[in-house]
Parts: C-alpha cells; sequence; structure tokens
C-alpha cells in the first residue's frame, strides 16, 4: 500500500511449532488450575464433613473391631469427598463457585422453608375463619352434649382445637408430596449414602431433645397470642362509656373480627417462624447442611463414585436456579400433589385416628384447648366489669394457649419419633418374643386356673359327700326315733286297752247315789 514491496524475507519469522507449544503451556497452566482447585476443593468438603466423622479417640476398653469400624467410617467420607472435588474440578468449578452455590442453595431453602411453613398454616387458619362465620360449627354440638354454660364452654373450645386439628392431619399427605425432596441441604435418608445416614443417626435427637425442640419452636404461636389478646383487650376498653346497643353490638362483632384475623393471618406467620426456628435447629444438630448435598447416592448404585451424578445435577440446579425456575417448580409441585389430592386426602383422613395423631390433636390440641375454655368461662365469670372480664378472659387464654402449644409441639415432635422406633421394632420381628412370652404367660393362667378349678370341684365333691352321708345318718336316726315312738305309742295303747272303764263308771255312779242318801229333806239344800 505504501508503494514498497515486502518480500518474504522481511517477515517476522514465526516457529511452526509455536501454536503447538503455546496450546500445550495452555494445556498445563489449566491443568495445574484444575489441580489446584480439586485441592482448594477437597480441602473445603473435607472440613463439611468433619461433622460427620466418628472420633478417632476411644476409650481405653475399646475393642480392636471398634478401631477398625472408625477407621472404616472415616476412609469411606475420605473417598466421598475425594470424588466429589475431583469431579467438581473436572467440570470447572473452583472454590468460589463452590461456595457461591452452596450459599445460594441456603438461601433458596430458606424461602423454601417459608413456603411449605405457609402452606402448613393453611388448614388451621381456614378452621379459625370457618368456626368465625358459622358459630354454630361450635355452638350446636356443645349445646346437644351439655346444658351448663361452663360446660358448653369446655366443650366448645375443645371441638374447635379438635377441628384445626382433624383439617391439619387430613392435609399432611397432600403437603407431604408438595415438600418431598424439596431443599438443596436436607436429603431424605434413602437417597444418602449409608455412611451419611450412619452419622446421622448418631445425630439425631432422643426423644426428651425432640420434645423440648418441638415445644420451643411453636412458642411463634404464643407470640401471636399475646399481640392478638393485647389488642383485644384495647378494644374491649373502647367499648367502655355510654354506648348505644346497636354501637355496642357492632364494636363486638368488629373486636371477634379482628380477633380470627389475628388468628388466621398470625398463624400462617407463627407458621413460617417456627419452620425457620426449626430449620436453625436442624442445621445446629447437622441434619442439614451443604455436606449432605454432596452425598446423594444415585438412584441406579455405581460402583465409582466418580460415576455418580444424581448429586451433581441438584448441584447444578442450585447453581442455575433462580426465582423464577423456583416459582415454576413449586407450582408443578403443588399441580403434582392437587392431581394426586383424593388420594392423599384419604390417606390423611385415615393418620387421623393412627396413635400418634390422637396423642398430639386428640389429647394436647383438643384436650388442651377444653381446659382452656373452661377456665376462662369459670374466672370470667367471677368479675362483672366488661374490661376486667376481657382482660381476665384474655390473660387466661394466653397462659392456657400456651401451655395447649407447648404440649402439642412436643407430642408431635415426640409423637413421630415414637412412630418411627415402634415401625423399626415391628419390621424387625421383634415382637415375636413379647408374642411368645404373652402365649406363656396365657397358658400358665390357663393351667393355673384349671388346678383352682379341679381343687374346688374335688373340695366341693367332698364337701358334698359329707353333707351326704349326715343326711343319711340324720335319716337313719330320724327312722330309729320314729321306730321307738310308735313301740312306745302301741304299748301304751295296750296298757289302755286293758282298763275297765265300764267298772269304773258304776263305782262313780253309786257314790253319788250314796252321798244323796245322806243328805236330810231329800235335795232341799239345791234351793
Amino acid at each position: 500500500m505504501d508503494g514498497v514491496s515486502r518480500s518474504p524475507l522481511d517477515r517476522p519469522l514465526v516457529s511452526p511449532n509455536a501454536h503447538a507449544e503455546s496450546s500445550r503451556a495452555a494445556e498445563v497452566d489449566h491443568a495445574q488450575r484444575r489441580e489446584q482447585n480439586r485441592q482448594e476443593i477437597q480441602h473445603h468438603l473435607h472440613t463439611l464433613f468433619d461433622a460427620y466423622r466418628k472420633p478417632t479417640t476411644l476409650p481405653p476398653d475399646a475393642s480392636a473391631q471398634d478401631h477398625a469400624d472408625v477407621t472404616e467410617h472415616n476412609q469411606k467420607i475420605d473417598e466421598l469427598v475425594a470424588a466429589r472435588a475431583k469431579v467438581l474440578a473436572d467440570n470447572d468449578e473452583d472454590l468460589a463457585s463452590v461456595r457461591e452455590t452452596m450459599d445460594k442453595a441456603k438461601n433458596l431453602d430458606k424461602w423454601t422453608t417459608s413456603a411449605s411453613s405457609l402452606v402448613a398454616g393453611i388448614p388451621f387458619a381456614a378452621v379459625a375463619v370457618a368456626q368465625h362465620l358459622k358459630p354454630s360449627l361450635l355452638t350446636a354440638p356443645a349445646q346437644m352434649l351439655a346444658s351448663s354454660p361452663l360446660a358448653r364452654a369446655a366443650i366448645e373450645s375443645a371441638i374447635a382445637g379438635a377441628q384445626a386439628g382433624i383439617a391439619d392431619q387430613a392435609s399432611t399427605a397432600f403437603q407431604k408430596e408438595m415438600n418431598e425432596d424439596s431443599l438443596f441441604l436436607k436429603v431424605p435418608s434413602e437417597k444418602l449414602h449409608d455412611v451419611m445416614v450412619q452419622a446421622l443417626e448418631k445425630k439425631e435427637p432422643n426423644l426428651a431433645r425432640k420434645a423440648a425442640d418441638g415445644a420451643t419452636t411453636i412458642q411463634t404461636f404464643n407470640m401471636r397470642n399475646v399481640v392478638r389478646n393485647s389488642v383485644d383487650v384495647g378494644m374491649a376498653a373502647k367499648r367502655q362509656g355510654e354506648l348505644s346497643p346497636q354501637q355496642l353490638a357492632q364494636a363486638t362483632s368488629q373486636a371477634a373480627s379482628v380477633k380470627t384475623s389475628f388468628t388466621a393471618v398470625g398463624g400462617l406467620a407463627a407458621g413460617v417462624g417456627t419452620g425457620h426456628w426449626t430449620r436453625s435447629k436442624e442445621e445446629s444438630q447437622g441434619l442439614r447442611g451443604e455436606a449432605l448435598l454432596f452425598a446423594r447416592k444415585d438412584a441406579n448404585p455405581k460402583d465409582n463414585l466418580e460415576d455418580e451424578t444424581d448429586w451433581l445435577d441438584t448441584y447444578r440446579a442450585a447453581k442455575d436456579a433462580g426465582w423464577k425456575s423456583m416459582a415454576s417448580n413449586g407450582m408443578s409441585r403443588v399441580g403434582n400433589a392437587t392431581l394426586g389430592s383424593l388420594s392423599n386426602t384419604l390417606e390423611g383422613a385415615r393418620s387421623v385416628l393412627t396413635g400418634g395423631s390422637v396423642l398430639t390433636n386428640g389429647v394436647a390440641l383438643s384436650g388442651g384447648f377444653g381446659l382452656t375454655g373452661l377456665a376462662q368461662k369459670g374466672l370470667s365469670d367471677l368479675v362483672s366489669d366488661p374490661l376486667a372480664k376481657a382482660a381476665v378472659d384474655n390473660a387466661t387464654n394466653l397462659v392456657g394457649s400456651g401451655m395447649t402449644f407447648t404440649a402439642y409441639g412436643a407430642s408431635a415432635a415426640a409423637g413421630q419419633t415414637l412412630a418411627d422406633k415402634g415401625q423399626e421394632w415391628l419390621d424387625k420381628d421383634n415382637h415375636a418374643a413379647p408374642k411368645a412370652a404373652g402365649r406363656q404367660a396365657i397358658e400358665s393362667t390357663r393351667n393355673v386356673a384349671n388346678q383352682a378349678l379341679a381343687s374346688t370341684r374335688n373340695g366341693a365333691n367332698q364337701a358334698l359327700g359329707a353333707t351326704a352321708e349326715g343326711l343319711r345318718n340324720l335319716r337313719d336316726a330320724t327312722s330309729s326315733a320314729l321306730a321307738s315312738g310308735r313301740q312306745a305309742l302301741n304299748t301304751a295303747a295296750a296298757m289302755a286297752g286293758a282298763i275297765d272303764t265300764d267298772a269304773i263308771m258304776r263305782g262313780q255312779v253309786n257314790e253319788l247315789r250314796q252321798r244323796h242318801r245322806q243328805q236330810p229333806n231329800g235335795g232341799d239344800d239345791m234351793a
């Protein structure tokens, strides 16, 4: 272009192998970065899994098998960590991207927990609104069962609790399908490697701890009651003063509507709070966390851990998930659960009469509210001032419902564990021994009863024999006495037959005649 012709010799010389060397250098650099990423990721995962290892310090009396079990357990976790770190590095993940993805998964789980907790509270809220709109749902059964105002108050409160509990129980199956495996950092045990299942079993709280946790996390409902009851007392204060009957009725109706709104909407908020409190406790106990995502196993088992893909799919889902995709997934879950709503509802209805449901909803919830209603009516009737009556009523409700929700949360948490333990016990056929013992006890009882009956029968036979013998002796003695009596009578009769009665009579007549002749003037002495 400048009019100067350049010869090939004037051009810069480039080695034919330059591009190949540059490519090899890039490959080496990439391999080095990937290896560095692998090491960093492995170290990070190692830290995450530390909580699920078995302690290497054992008691002095630990056996060789105990030490071998610890070594085997920890080795399996090391193998899992190494395989996951290698796959992540091979997919161009580094420590920063892994941390970012896990933070995202944690936040998404928080929102999922909020949504599922909100859905779980809907049955309670719906029942509260229905009872407000249709008071006959409570008053009609109470009037049929009792005539005393005090008894009716208790029955109405008990029925209110029972209706809420039954509605919640009947919808549990629906909620379970909708929420099944919906979290990134909490995984069902059947989808985890055995080594992690064993580690989680060690972390599972005991029955007392579960009951305490359940009783604690349910206190969000009592917080709602503090606000609701305080507002109700405040509205009762506004009804003081000169009000016409119409104004008083309107104010009373408005207060009932506000109280119901607080019960329903506040209950939904309290349910969300309980869900997050429960999630926080599970995180602190190690029952949910980042390690569980990496501990997922394939539905179709693989011989090589590096060939597993289910966990990687979950990781990518968390990495790529956005709010829109999460909402879409949530709506899909709702749709799937709705399609199976009939069978789910029937399953939930069947579970209403199970032992755990009766304990939780029947005894704790319904019974607790029944006693609360009884105490409210009894104590509020002791005062006449409307404001004082409202204060006593709400204070009693606050204390009674606080105790009720505490018992409800404890029994709900502990009841599930009891049910699981019972099912596990039955699955292992441990009931065979108690059955055999029961049969042995019944057999022993039957033998003792038979021996007792035989002894009684023998004794009765001996007694009857002795009685019969005595009767026979009495009969013989009576017969002998009668024979002797007859003989004596016969002898007496014979002796009496030998007396000449005519001679006796003749002698008496002659004696009378002789006396008559000896008297003067004939019979003048008779005048």
